[in-house]
């Protein structure tokens, strides 16, 4: 009975051990903030009153999975990052839809990654996207 015990124990640690871990990549990588991020292709962006919808892709040849978006907003300015992750190709793809939800107004849009920064919009010019 001791044993069966044992075994069951060590099964629920490895169990709790994995998820641990499973979750730390999907989601531990919001710790280190724009730091983690990575650049991405956009389809899209409509800016509205009250949110910001933003489509797009990952920009490699290797299958990346979309795990999320970091984003802040400071001096009229939203800056937004997002991540994607190699494990998480095999399950999803790297298209993204989100929409966020805004603060206060915007006047500028920037994708920011750990080394740069990029205006996709700005109230004066528009979408960096347009022709």
């Amino acid at each position: 009975m001791k044993a069966i015990t044992r075994i069951l124990i060590v099964l629920v640690v490895v169990a709790v051990a994995l998820a641990a871990i499973f979750f730390a990549g999907r989601y531990g990588w919001k710790i280190g903030g724009f730091h983690a991020c990575q650049g991405a292709g956009i389809s899209s962006l409509e800016v509205g009153e009250k949110a910001i919808h933003i489509t797009g892709f990952y920009p490699g040849s290797f299958p990346q999975g979309f795990c999320g978006y970091y984003n802040e907003e400071r001096d009229g300015t939203l800056y937004v990052g997002f991540r994607f992750s190699g494990i998480f190709g095999a399950w999803e793809t790297g298209d993204f839809d989100i929409t966020i939800p805004m603060q206060g107004y915007i006047d500028r849009i920037v994708l920011k990654t750990d080394r740069s920064e990029t205006t996709i919009w700005s109230r004066s010019g528009g979408s960096a996207l347009e022709p």
